[in-house]
């Protein structure tokens, strides 16, 4: 059995997007390992992708998975930071 489960976010975390990635994350969640995100593709993101990894994290939170950033583009660190949701989403601010 893996130690971690593995979601990659794609270049798009957008709208057209969420369900698609939902239902990775649903599965994840439902695991007993670790989620770890990559989303060094992401070249937009809009505030419904923002939002369901903020969900994801804090329904990660009540059932004891741990969510790993494995990479992180500097669109999605640039847009969190802008949106001050960077602390939610554990991640550091751009410089």
């Amino acid at each position: 059995m893996p130690e971690k489960i593995s979601i990659h976010c794609g270049e798009r975390l957008s709208i057209e997007n969420v369900e698609q990635l939902y239902s990775a994350m649903e599965g994840a969640l439902s695991s007993d390992v670790d989620i770890e995100l990559d989303a060094a593709d992401v070249g937009f993101c809009d505030t419904a992708g923002l939002q369901l990894l903020i969900s994801l994290k804090r329904e990660a939170e009540k059932t004891g998975h741990g969510v790993h950033w494995s990479a992180v583009s500097d669109n999605l660190r640039e847009t969190s930071a802008y949106l001050g949701l960077c602390q939610s989403l554990g991640l550091n601010a751009p410089n």
